[in-house]
């Protein structure tokens, strides 16, 4: 165990943090959404947010897997549609882990590959779909790439890695949902789905330091 590995109380408040900045995002994945789709992705994922915030608050928790269990059960039933499916599956995964009660960077690529695999089971999606894969993937791959290394920098890597993925899907073709049926008219934006997941590691990371306890 190192001194830069979070305990239950330092998780809870980096997720609710990096919720919390995903929700500043709001009006940047509508508007990415209104190429492809109702144009409320944003909405949709603050609103979702906003309820895995307020669960985390309300109540105690004995796991890390448990902190993120109740995020993805809160995000499933408050967004609703695809993206609360999408997203609850994603940190709901964490449930099926080895139990954990301190989170280091191994644990939380265990986490998240986990998600990543329920996702991959129920929908079929692979990389250059134009969804939210083509960010989660490459950033699932950068946290079990840098296991070993120091929770911040393994965040860092899956943040930039999330952010190419997401700006690659300008100039993709959407294979699958409603978009793919606007054929050429989709081909030019970023996909809103890739870029909540750039943002939720990007918030990670951006939060991860403020949660390491000081070590005297």
């Amino acid at each position: 165990m190192k001194a830069e590995d979070l305990d239950v109380t330092a998780v809870r408040e980096l997720l609710i943090n990096a919720l919390l900045e995903l929700a500043t995002h709001r009006e940047q994945l509508n508007l990415l959404d209104q190429a492809l789709g109702d144009g409320d992705h944003g909405s949709t994922i603050a609103r979702g947010c906003e309820a895995g915030i307020s669960s985390l608050k309300n109540r105690n928790f004995e796991s890390i897997n448990q902190l993120f269990g109740i995020v993805g059960r809160s995000m499933m039933s408050s967004m609703g549609g695809a993206s609360g499916i999408l997203f609850g599956l994603l940190f709901r995964a964490a449930e099926s882990c080895p139990t954990a009660t301190r989170l280091d960077s191994s644990a939380l690529a265990t986490i998240f590959r986990q998600g990543l695999d329920s996702l991959q089971v129920r929908t079929k999606t692979q990389v250059g779909d134009k969804t939210m894969l083509d960010a989660l993937v490459p950033a699932v791959v950068a946290l079990e790439v840098h296991h070993r290394a120091l929770l911040p920098e393994a965040l860092n890597k899956a943040a930039e890695a999330a952010r190419i993925g997401a700006e690659s899907t300008a100039g993709m073709l959407p294979r699958v949902g409603r978009a793919k049926t606007l054929g050429e008219r989709a081909r030019g934006g970023q996909d809103p789905g890739a870029n909540s997941i750039r943002f939720l590691f990007a918030g990670l990371a951006s939060n991860v330091k403020m949660s390491i306890p000081e070590v005297n």
